[in-house]
């Protein structure tokens, strides 16, 4: 009998493919739409320090992201994989160094697991996130690892098809805030705000940011 696939690997390998199979200019438009928005976001709240992260080539937010983001807010950390696959944090300077497995890291000096809590405003990446804000990873469970250190907004930066649908949880997942959605080819709409019923938001962040859809 061939091993049982877990709905999680399942769920993995259909988003990879589908995101292998987007054209270049689709992608490129998509990654531009969702970096816009992130700057909105950031334009709005006026974080003094932001998490994000370098984008693989499958990943949303592309090449442009932390260039962006480095324009409107005045601190940005950037994590560095560690061994036990837990995540270190970099201010982003513009240097970057090749990391494991295939990671693009910032090459500035290292601050420490704890650094990341200090943040106001966190981007992550994901490979979908259900409407209770329960996040699919790559399953190197990193991320579950530092979502307890931040007491920030976190937002995850997903392509159209990749929110809502059920993810399936264990007990050490934990759930993020909301996600920004990119907008379909050729759609008229731009990147929507989503919140989850992931966590707890500040009232006035919440009501600022709450323009477009919930995710209750």
């Amino acid at each position: 009998m061939p091993p049982k696939v877990s709905r999680k690997s399942e769920l993995r390998a259909h988003i990879r493919s589908a995101r292998r199979a987007m054209s270049a200019p689709v992608k490129s438009a998509a990654d531009e739409a969702l970096v816009d928005a992130v700057v909105s976001v950031v334009l709005r709240v006026r974080p003094t320090s932001v998490a994000a992260y370098v984008p693989m080539l499958s990943e949303p937010g592309g090449p442009r992201l932390v260039t962006a983001l480095q324009e409107v807010a005045p601190r940005v950390l950037l994590p560095l994989l560690d061994d036990d696959l837990d995540l270190d944090w970099a201010v982003a300077d513009g240097s970057y160094t090749a990391g494991r497995f295939g990671l693009i890291e910032p090459a500035g000096p290292r601050l420490g697991r704890a650094a990341v809590a200090a943040v106001e405003l966190m981007f992550l990446p994901a490979l979908a996130v259900s409407r209770s804000g329960m996040r699919l990873g790559q399953g190197g469970g990193s991320y579950d690892r530092v979502l307890p250190r931040v007491s920030a907004p976190t937002l995850v930066l997903l392509y159209p098809g990749e929110y809502g649908a059920a993810v399936p949880s264990e007990p050490h997942d934990h759930p993020v805030c909301g996600v920004l959605v990119g907008n379909e080819p050729d759609g008229y709409e731009e990147p929507h705000l989503h919140w989850t019923n992931g966590c707890a938001i500040a009232h006035h962040w919440h009501s600022e940011q709450s323009s477009a859809n919930d995710g209750g």
